[in-house]
């Protein structure tokens, strides 16, 4: 049986979810939170989640333009489907 727990790392920010899930941070589910906000839940089991917002903000970070033009429209699809 498989023990190990799994880290979390939450993010209210359609930009840094799309970021982390184009970067290859798998995304777990969506949480709603109050009004009309989701919360994006992923798995940061190696905790690399920080490191990429980081390299983000610092504008050091490079992701496939295409990648994270169709994961924004995705996650866009999933929030007005309450996905």
């Amino acid at each position: 049986m498989n023990m190990e727990k799994t880290r979390e790392y939450k993010s209210n920010d359609l930009y840094q979810a799309v970021v982390l899930k184009t970067s290859g941070i798998p995304l777990i589910r969506l949480e709603k939170s109050s009004g009309r906000f989701f919360i994006f839940v992923f798995d940061d089991a190696n905790n690399k989640a920080e490191e990429i917002l980081s390299r983000y903000w610092a504008r050091n970070l490079q992701v496939d333009a295409k990648t994270f033009v169709e994961n924004i429209n995705e996650a866009k699809t999933r929030i007005h489907s309450g996905l």
